[in-house]
């Protein structure tokens, strides 16, 4: 498994995934629609490093609305 440079890893508590939208998804979410994410990022919440990142759908639909949305 990766690590970031605290040695979190994606499973730790201090990391959360958030997800990456194109501008069509971006523009669907400030009007109030659902739009499917492009990826899911690991990112520590200590040091701020991206550890992984994940294109799979079932990652995707799995953490799709339990996430943070980067922008």
């Amino acid at each position: 498994m990766k690590n970031c440079s605290c040695g979190h890893t994606i499973d730790h508590s201090l990391v959360t995934p958030k997800t990456r939208y194109d501008k069509r998804g971006l523009f669907m979410l400030s009007m109030g629609f659902s739009a499917k994410p492009l990826e899911v990022i690991y990112v520590c919440q200590k040091c701020g490093e991206e550890i992984d990142s994940s294109t799979d759908e079932t990652v995707i639909e799995k953490l799709r609305y339990n996430s943070d949305i980067i922008k």
